[in-house]
């Protein structure tokens, strides 16, 4: 038997996994900073650690979504599971945009922006969790 599918699939693991764990730490790290502010009253530095842990989540987020997308889109996911995934990328994108805001004032604790950061972060990970469940259905149900 080939190794190829064996090695495809055990890269869209890794990406999975890559995907979760940088939406862990960028809404951990939120949810950190929106609940007791910047560690003992250092705003510029905690901004920029912000800035740092946010950019490359994003980064991550971004390449393992394209990845993620193409495959599962390549694999009959159908319009229900395109429309869902639009949704989710309009959460996420939202998020960061106010993840980006929440930083340049300042990060205050409890913050409406660091709020909004988590409410529209958790959203993106509910609408995952509905987009797998879509999927899987979608696949078993065309089989």
């Amino acid at each position: 038997m080939p190794a190829a599918p064996y090695l495809a699939e055990g890269l869209l693991v890794v990406l999975r996994w890559l995907h979760a764990a940088a939406t862990i730490v960028f809404l951990g790290w939120s949810a950190v900073l929106w609940l007791d502010g910047p560690p003992r009253g250092d705003v510029p530095a905690a901004r920029n650690r912000f800035k740092e842990v946010t950019e490359l989540t994003l980064l991550v987020l971004l390449a393992t979504g394209a990845v993620l997308t193409f495959d599962r889109l390549s694999h009959g996911a159908g319009g229900l599971y395109a429309a869902i995934l639009a949704f989710k990328v309009v959460c996420a994108v939202v998020t960061y945009q106010l993840a980006f805001r929440w930083r340049r004032v300042g990060l205050p604790v409890r913050g409406l922006d660091g709020r909004m950061v988590l409410i529209f972060g958790a959203a993106a990970v509910f609408l995952a969790a509905v987009l797998k469940g879509v999927f899987e259905s979608g696949v078993s149900s065309s089989t």
